[in-house]
């Protein structure tokens, strides 16, 4: 059985944890359940943990890929290719403190760089602890009928695929936000495909239908996810499903 986990910054406020609350969670499910990436065989009769951050931003390479390193975990980073800039020589300081909702503005993401470099990316793909999956090109709603889908769908891999040394698999659904239409489109071009949804996944799927993924942003406690009731809500919806 897989559990794909949905986090996105570190720092405070929405769509966050703290640098602390992270690492013990991370911590936490090092010592107790197999950590893998899309593809990866899963282990039988237990859980397997697929970590999936989105968005990119810089607070990932910052914070979160030095502790994926030091337990020596992998994860899945969504990347919108359209906000990565080649490089920045900005301090740390002035690039974590672009605020969530104004870093893909036009006149932030490109002159404050929120989000991680296509330098900075492609040395942690080549450390073997991050896999990258397009996030699509930007970040927009794409069950609206007027978005340009080969642009947000295709060309956001052919970008992602030209800038790093790694064929990109996985899709990430901004928001979440997915229909049958659209996902028959995605699956022509992606093995994997993720969005939002409170269950357990019985595998990979194999393209039919999305993965889905539980919230991991703002955890008040760092096993929180994985208490018994919550897997046994999980288990529940994917019993339905």
């Amino acid at each position: 059985m897989l559990l794909a986990i949905m986090y996105h910054r570190v720092g405070t406020g929405k769509h966050t944890n703290s640098k602390e609350m992270l690492r013990s969670h991370l911590t936490f499910l090092k010592e107790r359940y197999a950590i893998v990436l899309p593809g990866d065989p899963l282990q039988k009769r237990k859980f397997s943990i697929c970590l999936t951050f989105d968005d990119a931003s810089f607070d990932f390479y910052h914070f979160v890929f030095p502790m994926l390193k030091e337990l020596n975990i992998k994860a899945l980073l969504g990347v919108p290719a359209r906000y990565i800039l080649d490089s920045s020589t900005l301090a740390p300081e002035e690039r974590l403190s672009v605020p969530y909702t104004m870093a893909m503005q036009d006149g932030f993401f490109d002159q404050k760089a929120p989000f991680c470099t296509w330098e900075e990316i492609d040395e942690m793909v080549e450390s073997g602890h991050v896999e990258v999956a397009s996030h699509s090109f930007m970040h927009c709603n794409l069950t609206f009928d007027f978005v340009d889908l080969n642009r947000e769908v295709v060309t956001s891999k052919q970008i992602i695929e030209t800038n790093l040394s790694q064929s990109i698999n996985s899709f990430i659904y901004p928001f979440g936000r997915s229909n049958v239409r659209l996902h028959e489109y995605v699956a022509e071009h992606y093995p994997y495909a993720f969005r939002i949804g409170s269950s357990l996944n019985w595998g990979w799927g194999n393209g039919k239908k999305p993965i889905t993924r539980i919230i991991g942003d703002q955890m008040r406690g760092y096993a929180d996810l994985l208490s018994y009731p919550n897997l046994a809500k999980y288990m529940g919806k994917a019993l339905l499903s």
